[in-house]
């Protein structure tokens, strides 16, 4: 029985009594019309069972994975199932992240990154030949030229899900909100011909009563009847940003804000309908009125400028992670090439390890992929494919692998190489 895995009587969902034997180390295929029993046969029945009886053996907890319906089952192996369904829907994962393939990028940039003094422009020769440089602590680095002291790279700098790494302006996230400002103001009508779209009812009129006691907080006179459009600067930035903004502020430098809603202590319509955005998750009553647009200072690259000007072979990471796998395969065979031996030695292993997993991802058919996509773009072929190339990459022998029609959206000719 060591070459088979023996299922008898199982009677989960649908499944009327099945009773099948199951040989190991073969590529075996479920075939049937929709509803006759595959998935309960593979997921439900036979996965579940490995992975409750793996954990068991560990002594570890599985009341909360349900026993399936069988008789028994024997010869058993740890499982991994991979399923088409995409359960990651961070809009910061991407295949780069999930493949672990930028993580090795970022290993090798931490090391050979070359960059340049912001005061006079020297380059920053990378770690291995930087050490002996002159007033170098183990948190700084100093320049060659003029010993200014800066701050040395680690491979969080070239994350865009770090502090040290992300854009300030969109979060390492690429992309920002902004708001569709001609959908809530109309720029003829004024106060009382409700200027502001999105004041509405009691809230609008509880809205403009607070606007004009910051009005006159400020001095600042308020005609009702004046169109927006011929509000002053001080005006709009009011009316826009509120009496904490610094688009406000610098018009009253010298006068603080009101302390109370009473006196004058407005929110601004566009600050009030931000906050509400982001503490909704996006999910806000106003919501329809924002619309997104690549950040307007990393380009939609997510690092911050210091990471994004730091090179290895002269290219940025950020010009790597935009390109199609196979041309990031021939960017890192060319580099390792390349390097002197004193620098392949401190990057070897990171490199080889690269090479290898973008070899496997290309194998399964998604060479075009590039480390920025992100996965929640990804089909639902696309994703089970690029799963089953990671963990095919691990040294693990024995497991039981659970495909969910891997070849669903892959063109004949790459089934070769997913087999």
């Amino acid at each position: 029985m060591h070459d088979h895995i023996m299922i008898k009587g199982a009677r989960e969902n649908n499944l009327k009594n099945i009773s099948v034997n199951i040989p190991k180390n073969k590529l075996v295929v479920l075939t049937g019309p929709s509803g006759s029993g595959k998935s309960s046969l593979a997921m439900e029945t036979l996965n579940q069972e490995c992975q409750r009886q793996y954990m068991e053996s560990l002594g570890m907890t599985v009341d909360f994975i349900k026993k399936p319906k069988v008789d028994f089952m024997i010869g058993l192996s740890p499982s991994i199932s991979i399923s088409q369904q995409i359960t990651n829907r961070n809009p910061r994962s991407t295949v780069g992240t999930v493949t672990g393939m930028y993580t090795y990028l970022r290993l090798i940039y931490e090391k050979l990154g070359e960059r340049k003094c912001p005061t006079c422009e020297t380059p920053i020769l990378p770690m291995v030949e930087n050490e002996a440089n002159v007033g170098e602590t183990l948190q700084s680095v100093s320049c060659p030229n003029c010993y200014r002291q800066l701050e040395k790279f680690t491979i969080s700098h070239f994350s865009f899900n770090t502090p040290q790494g992300a854009c300030p302006t969109c979060d390492g996230l690429g992309k920002v909100n902004d708001i569709q400002v001609d959908l809530v103001f109309d720029e003829e009508a004024s106060l009382k011909e409700q200027c502001v779209r999105i004041w509405n009812s009691t809230y609008g009129e509880y809205q403009k009563q607070v606007f004009k006691a910051a009005c006159d907080y400020y001095g600042i006179p308020i005609d009702e009847d004046r169109p927006l459009k011929h509000f002053s600067d001080e005006q709009r930035a009011l009316l826009f940003y509120g009496v904490e903004s610094k688009e406000f502020t610098t018009y009253f430098p010298d006068k603080k804000p009101p302390k109370t809603v009473a006196a004058g202590k407005f929110e601004g319509v566009l600050t009030g309908m931000r906050r509400r955005y982001n503490e909704k998750g996006g999910n806000s009553g106003e919501a329809h009125l924002f619309y997104s647009r690549q950040c307007p200072d990393c380009e939609g690259k997510r690092l911050k400028k210091e990471s994004r000007e730091v090179v290895v072979a002269g290219v940025p990471i950020t010009d790597l992670t935009n390109i199609s796998l196979e041309e990031l395969l021939s960017w890192a065979q060319s580099l390792q090439k390349a390097l002197s031996s004193d620098k392949l030695e401190i990057v070897e292993s990171f490199l080889q390890s690269l090479i290898v997993k973008i070899e496997r991802v290309i194998h399964v058919g998604l060479g075009y992929l590039s480390l920025d996509r992100q996965t929640i773009t990804l089909s639902g072929g696309e994703a089970q494919r690029l799963r089953l190339a990671t963990v095919i990459g691990s040294a693990l022998t024995g497991v039981l692998y659970i495909l969910d029609e891997p070849t669903a959206g892959l063109h004949p000719r790459d089934t070769k190489g997913l087999v």
